[in-house]
């Protein structure tokens, strides 16, 4: 151990409490990084388990291939993974069963052989029998279990229904569609689906590709809809022979095809790799390409949403806060200590030492710091995690689709956490290190590396030794002398020095008061989005959707078209509701009966904000708008103690011969990338609900401004044409709904439509005449318990029984609000643990800068008080300082905070569209009580080890 090494670890014992104090600092910033670090390594590695174990690992897909595309991915050394689904063909359904089963069925091989460990597809759910294991075998959807079928391209060689074991034939064949307008046809394939429109194409079906005989093996639960284009419709899975794919990519038919489905190496190269192969000018295959966006996304590939944007930017600002809050903890710490043996350095200077050397013993100090540090750090950090993670499982989990909750302990994330401690130490040594290399003996002696005079303090000097040159020797004391007197004079004379140490001190408390508020506005705006984003319909815990024309209804409150009887549907809801009264463990929050009605809204009554609710729907020329809005009848008793909980007449809005109706106006949207709020009404009036005249079977598709002047109907005819009719023609009727008022708040039993909302009483259903019937709803508190609430369910069932009148579906919403629950409570958690971590490294900054720098200065403590400065006066002088410093640390910080925080509501503006900045006083306030408190504590600390009773033993204390 050389001497240097020596001199460094007894400078580093001999102040102990800095030397804790930088270690604290260093392994808090590291803990930091690496419970970040790792935190997002757990959770993207969850997702990505999540996602592939859901829909397979695939990363691309390239469907219509040809042979040349096929050779090209087999021997291209960037994919690593490669399958082939072939269509072989489409079977008409025919049109007796297309209303149960759909038009067609598309004959597709089996995907087979995939790595079991990560396959890149997830296969069917399997709900009767077992996959195709060889030639001859089949898979159908399950609706087709047990069907009789009328005849169609699908036959059992019996004749009865299908089951497993059932021998069937699939005719293959082609689909055709042609334009109405020009003629053209395309043989269309399940790569476009079923759909037609047939107002502007008609379609021809030929059973032209042979047929496929084989036994039923199996069903599978089919919803008709993949992500993965070889993977849509109804399909009847086959078993590969060996030779489908050949087959399909040499035959002279468009209706048979190959999709290939493959990842590569780098998740990056396989969207435009699928991309190049089917968007090539010469082909003539019909093809399509897709990616995997969902799974790779979570790789760091495909940040293509506004919120993702708003998610890096707050992880940038987090980074920079904990990489700044290290910087400067660490950096000032070195600082003080190179200040703080000023002296030593240059004694050392003196007797030989280079300025290599005396580098190397700052550097060396750094090391050992780091060494104790930044294992410390990494340790805590991931102790932190695996607290965190074991606390909040099942919040975790439920973040990442129900994934299980664990650590992953990353290597590469352990050791960008250790090299960025390392980093942030040898920057923080830097300067102080060149520092102390140029400390000369003399100076050393002196101490004027650490004071000396300011340029404004000089010319200062030059101009009061001007006036005593003119026979004036007494030199004013200023307005610190005149209000604090001689303490108030020599603190400000201390002051206008440019002390190293008073920079460094403003500098962390600066630093620290930007920590604590931007911390804070961290919290705030993370839990704005996630309030914003998570609807956790509270007070709604089994919500009751209520229908009388649906196929669990005896049909006796139906009417034609869909509507039903208003009045008879109100007695038999209040008659329900009247019966699960007493349920016990719940609380009934009222029922209510949904309609919607094409509304025409005067002038005057909505702002702007309608647009971003109603899909961007303009108003028409003189001010008015029309679109569709909700009408929600309410029961009597729940309509009541609404109308009193808004302070409200009930004179005025209970009259049954003048109903009144509240307009709701408060609506949190999302147009897919961001979320906002919106107010759409500015006033009362009266609504007109319409109803429009027959038109043969056609339907009015917007009223519109007519260039003639006034307004017109727009509707289509059978062959697509457009075609217009006067406002007055268009209109059966019109029927006025008066709205009385307007909330910001809907009853709880009401939910959000995501358009215009009215609430009514029951009482008023006959304003329902021209509006749509949509369904009633009933819903219960049971106090958030997920269990009582399907205990409840039980108990209403059984009522519900005797209502055949009502066909009723439940849903436990309590079980999705204690998820919703859960992931807000965890994205808190984390961000106030981030808090807390970062309002210690602020704390511990200011105590070890301000501290220290007050040691540092024993010795004129001592000499201050040699001549004859009292306890009170040397308290006014220390207060008149730290004043200083505390003002000038909180005008600096609140800068630097109101940069961050200004970036982070940028941010949120990407996301959160109606997003309000507001000036974070919670943590304002609390960053000046905390600054505050600290400076206290630093300054006692610092004046119990400053006590020296003279001069002598505060040079002996400064030599040692």
């Amino acid at each position: 151990m050389g001497i240097f090494t020596r001199f460094t670890l007894k400078s580093l014992k001999q102040n102990r409490t800095r030397t804790a104090v930088s270690i604290f600092g260093v392994a808090l910033s590291v803990a930091l990084i690496t419970a970040v670090l790792t935190s997002v390594v757990s959770l993207t590695n969850m997702l990505i388990e999540r996602t592939a174990s859901d829909e397979g690992w695939w990363y691309a897909e390239a469907a219509g291939i040809t042979a040349e595309d096929l050779e090209r991915l087999q021997n291209d050394q960037e994919v690593t993974d490669l399958t082939v689904i072939t269509d072989m063909g489409t079977i008409s359904l025919g049109e007796d069963n297309s209303d149960i089963f759909g038009k067609y069925l598309y004959a597709k091989t089996w995907p087979h052989d995939l790595d079991a460990s990560e396959p890149l597809i997830s296969t069917p759910e399997i709900v009767a029998g077992r996959a195709p294991e060889a030639p001859g075998e089949i898979l159908l959807p399950h609706s087709l279990q047990n069907a009789e079928l009328a005849p169609c391209g699908l036959t059992t060689a019996d004749g009865g229904p299908i089951e497993v074991g059932s021998r069937i034939t699939l005719d293959l064949g082609t689909r055709t569609v042609t334009n109405r307008e020009d003629g053209a046809s395309v043989t269309t394939t399940a790569i476009r689906g079923d759909y037609i429109d047939e107002a502007t194409q008609t379609e021809t079906y030929e059973a032209d590709l042979g047929h496929i005989e084989g036994t039923v093996v199996g069903f599978y639960r089919a919803y008709g809809y993949s992500t993965i284009y070889s993977l849509q419709g109804n399909i009847a899975y086959v078993y590969d022979d060996g030779n489908a794919v050949d087959r399909a990519i040499t035959d002279d038919s468009a209706a048979t095809w190959a999709g290939a489905i493959f990842r590569t190496a780098n998740p990056a190269d396989a969207e435009p790799l699928a991309d190049e192969i089917v968007n090539v000018h010469e082909r003539t295959t019909d093809g399509a390409s897709t990616v995997h966006s969902s799974l790779i996304r979570w790789m760091g590939v495909t940040p293509d949403t506004a919120i993702w944007n708003t998610l890096y930017q707050i992880a940038a600002i987090l980074a920079a806060v904990v990489v700044i809050a290290g910087v400067s903890l660490v950096y000032n710490s070195f600082a003080i200590s190179v200040a703080e043996r000023t002296r030593q350095f240059g004694l050392l200077s003196s007797l030989g030492a280079s300025r290599r050397q005396l580098r190397c013993t700052v550097f060396t100090e750094a090391l050992i710091i780091g060494g104790i540090g930044i294992p410390a750090g990494l340790a805590l950090g991931l102790i932190g995690c695996y607290v965190v993670f074991g606390i909040l499982g099942e919040g975790i989990a439920m973040m990442a689709g129900g994934a299980e909750a664990r650590v992953v302990v990353s290597p590469i994330a352990l050791g960008i956490a250790a090299l960025l401690g390392l980093i942030t130490l040898i920057v923080s040594a830097w300067i102080p290190a060149v520092r102390a290399s140029h400390v000369s003996a003399l100076d050393a002696i002196r101490q004027v590396q650490d004071v000396h005079l300011s340029r404004r303090a000089r010319r200062s000097q030059r101009r009061a030794a001007r006036r005593g040159e003119r026979g004036s020797l007494a030199r004013p004391l200023g307005l610190a002398g005149r209000i604090f007197g001689i303490p108030g004079f020599i603190a400000h004379k201390n002051l206008t020095r440019a002390s190293s140490k008073g920079r460094v001190t403003v500098a962390a408390l600066a630093v620290s008061v930007a920590l604590l508020i931007t911390s804070g506005s961290i919290a705030d705006v993370m839990s704005y989005a996630s309030d914003t984003a998570v609807d956790t319909m509270e007070g709604q815990d089994l919500l009751l959707y209520i229908d009388a024309t649906g196929a669990g209804a005896d049909q006796t409150l139906a009417l034609a078209d869909g509507k039903v009887n208003g009045p008879a549907m109100q007695q038999v809801l209040g008659r329900f509701y009247a019966d699960v009264q007493d349920v016990d463990g719940a609380t009934p929050n009222g029922y209510t009966t949904s309609y919607v009605a094409d509304a025409l809204i005067p002038s005057g009554m909505l702002s702007d904000d309608v647009t971003s609710l109603n899909a961007g729907v303009p108003p028409l020329s003189d001010g008015s708008w029309y679109g569709s809005a909700y009408v929600d009848f309410l029961d009597e008793a729940t309509w009541e103690a609404y109308v009193d909980e808004l302070g409200l007449s009930r004179e005025e809005f209970c009259d049954p011969a003048h109903p009144r109706a509240i307009a709701v106006n408060s609506y949190d949207v999302n147009n897919g990338e961001t979320y906002g709020h919106c107010q759409p009404f500015t006033g009362t009036g009266t609504i007109e609900s319409l109803e429009f005249a027959d038109l043969d079977g056609r339907f009015v598709s917007t009223i519109e401004d007519d260039p003639a002047g006034g307004l017109r109907a727009l509707y289509y005819d059978d062959e697509g044409e457009a075609h217009y009719l006067p406002y007055d023609e268009a209109i059966a009727s019109e029927q006025g709904i008066e709205v009385g008022a307007l909330a910001d708040t809907r009853p709880t039993c009401v939910t959000s439509s995501g358009t215009l909302q009215l609430i009514l009483p029951a009482s008023a259903i006959d304003l329902a005449q021209n509006s749509g019937y949509l369904r009633a709803s009933m819903s219960f508190d049971t106090g958030g318990d997920a269990a009582r609430a399907t205990e409840l369910q039980d108990s209403l069932e059984k009522i519900a029984a005797d209502y055949p009148e009502l066909d009723i579906t439940y849903t436990n919403v309590a079980q999705g609000k204690l998820q919703a629950r859960l992931m807000a409570t965890t994205v808190n958690t984390f961000i106030y643990c981030f808090a807390v971590i970062t309002g210690l490294i602020a704390v511990a900054n200011v105590f070890n800068t301000l501290a220290n720098a007050l040691i540092l200065r024993r010795r004129e403590f001592a000499m201050l008080k040699s001549i004859g400065m009292g306890n009170r006066a040397f308290r006014r002088m220390i207060a008149y300082e730290c004043a200083s410093y505390a003002l000038r640390g909180l005008v600096i910080g609140f800068a630097l905070a109101a940069l961050a925080t200004l970036g982070l509501h940028e941010s949120m503006r990407l996301s959160f569209s109606t997003y309000e900045p507001a000036l974070p006083w919670m943590q304002i306030g609390a960053s000046v009580a905390i600054v505050l408190a600290v400076i206290l504590a630093s300054v006692a600390y610092a004046l119990m080890r400053s006590r020296t009773a003279n001069v002598v033993e505060a040079l002996r204390e400064d030599a040692i």
